[in-house]
């Protein structure tokens, strides 16, 4: 999905912009080469776009007593994207539900990666920030910034769940506006200038402790198909986070080139407001195979938000009310729609045969592809699929060097 706060009935979140430490390009070198790379690199936009990996799965809460293990996939994956030159994984926030569920603090399980990997970034898909106080939004991360030896990027999301603003429930309804005042506090924080806040003893100027290593961390937020957004995160020198689930590949390339005109209309520089596309991504041998196993649990995936999935099939062309549809109906429409998503939007099937989707999104003028990987395949399907997925990113640089020789 692409996002608008981590959630299922909101597709996935962002991808990031401007200066900051990135980590070395995946792929340039030898595996020792980019381990040792150095740290400090602008980002900006390239003709092959980086690969990422994307944790934003429905965990339903195991019985009682079964309750280990429950990251272990994850840090197997990362541990995997580390080695094999992949630029990031991201983690969202989500709470009390069990779709996202396991990530209600990606700054934590971003620390605990920090220790499991060397090089790939660890991204933020989003904070919250209404949820939160942004002076401690600042210190959680720039401790995994000193952890990570400089590797956070920070997304940010408004958040669209009453339920969520349980830590502020007055900042509902205005929970828009409010991130971009908080942003403007986080990203202030960050740079070392003090903020006045009530204390205990009056009024007082504070200032973040430890300091991040980075001068300032990619950030983003997430968007999906509607144009203003994307002229709004340009005006704020935020990066995207978006996906196809409600937007075509042709929508998506001017919604880009939208975004990269506000940039340049707001002095900024447009290629480097970084665009990261978040896809369903399940690779095999077998293209028959590989659409069968997925094909289930995407239909779980679509069905767990109903609106998630009224967006896809109407984006597809078929006008519904799903609300108004049996389960009978809904498996039937879900199976008409699967193939054409599965070929214009996703990266379910084999290398050669999603390769169009990556060329096309990367002609769009995407920066990253963000392959979404825990939507309900087993774990050991999962796990079988990422060297696919690496050859995937391999080949996708081979074929762009090819082509520049």
């Amino acid at each position: 999905p692409a996002p608008k706060s981590a959630s299922p009935s909101a597709p996935p979140p962002a991808a990031a912009p401007v200066p900051a430490v990135a980590a070395p390009r995946p792929g340039s070198g030898t595996e020792a080469e980019t381990a040792s790379a150095p740290a400090c690199q602008r980002q900006v936009r390239r003709d092959t776009p980086d690969f990422s990996l994307y944790f934003f799965g429905d965990y339903p809460q195991p019985p009682d007593g079964d309750r280990a293990g429950r990251y272990e996939l994850l840090l197997e994956a990362a541990r995997f994207a580390d080695k094999h030159g992949f630029h990031a994984l991201w983690m969202p926030e989500r709470h009390f539900n069990s779709f996202g569920g396991l990530f209600p603090n990606p700054a934590v399980l971003a620390a605990a990666l920090s220790r499991e990997t060397r090089r790939v970034r660890l991204n933020a898909g989003s904070v919250v920030l209404p949820l939160h106080d942004p002076i401690r939004v600042a210190e959680e991360w720039s401790m995994v910034d000193n952890l990570s030896g400089g590797r956070v990027g920070l997304g940010v999301a408004s958040g669209w769940n009453a339920n969520d603003f349980v830590f502020f429930p007055e900042r509902f309804g205005r929970h828009k506006e409010e991130m971009f005042r908080q942003l403007e506090e986080v990203r202030r924080f960050w740079r070392g200038e003090p903020l006045l806040r009530a204390t205990g003893d009056g009024d007082r100027e504070v200032r973040l402790f430890p300091r991040p290593v980075q001068d300032a961390p990619p950030m983003y937020t997430a968007v999906v198909g509607n144009p203003a957004s994307y002229e709004q995160a340009a005006r704020h020198d935020l990066g995207i986070v978006t996906n196809l689930m409600t937007q075509s590949v042709e929508q998506l390339a001017e919604n880009i080139a939208r975004y990269r005109d506000a940039r340049a209309r707001h002095g900024l520089d447009p290629d480097a407001g970084r665009v990261a596309v978040l896809l369903h991504t399940y690779l095999g041998e077998c293209h028959d195979t590989t659409r069968a196993e997925a094909f289930e649990p995407m239909a779980r995936y679509m069905r767990a938000s109903l609106a998630l999935f009224n967006g896809v099939t109407n984006s597809l062309g078929h006008q519904v009310d799903l609300s108004t549809f049996s389960d009978a109906d809904l498996d039937a429409l879900f199976r008409q729609a699967y193939g054409r998503y599965c070929d214009q939007r996703s990266l379910i099937g084999t290398v050669e045969g999603v390769q169009p989707v990556v060329d096309a999104v990367a002609a769009a003028g995407a920066d990253e592809i963000v392959a979404l990987v825990d939507f309900g395949v087993p774990p050991a399907l999962l796990r079988s699929g990422l060297p696919h997925l690496d050859a995937l990113r391999r080949r996708t640089r081979q074929r762009a060097v090819e082509s520049e020789a």
